[in-house]
This record gives structure tokens, C-alpha cells and sequence, in this order.
């Protein structure tokens, strides 16, 4: 499942790591071209504040644990 979301400030992509590191799958967040980390990576997910959109990759439905990120527009 592939969601474009927003990590906006230090305080959200603290609660998304928190998400992802207790979900048992792979969670990756990726620009969508060129890069792509670990979304159960504080360092990661910090390096995505610098990108212009981002995506959230799993291998199963995740959108109720992300769904507070997921950007609807």
C-alpha cells in the first residue's frame, strides 16, 4: 500500500516512528523517486522533512495506524 502523507514538525514524525516500529511489517517512506528509508528510522524519517512530498510504502494495509498523515489532497 503506497499513501502520500506529511511529517511536518520533530512531534509528528515522533508519533509516525512510534506507529511504525510497532507494526510488525516493512514500512518504508519514500520521495517517490530517488530516495527511500526505513519509516521505522527516527534519523529517517527526520530526513523527509526535507523532501518535497512523501510517501508511506507497506506491505499490508496500514491507513488506520497512518491515517492522521496520510495527506487527502
Amino acid at each position: 500500500m503506497k499513501y502520500r502523507i506529511r511529517l511536518d514538525t520533530l512531534t509528528d514524525v515522533n508519533k509516525f516512528v512510534k506507529i511504525a516500529t510497532g507494526y510488525p511489517g516493512r514500512i518504508t517512506l519514500t520521495d517517490g523517486d530517488n530516495f527511500t528509508v526505513n519509516g521505522k528510522s527516527l534519523l529517517g524519517a527526520m530526513y523527509t522533512m526535507e523532501w518535497d512530498q512523501v510517501y508511506c510504502e507497506s506491505d499490508k494495509e496500514i491507513y488506520h495506524l497512518i491515517k492522521d498523515f496520510v495527506d487527502e489532497e
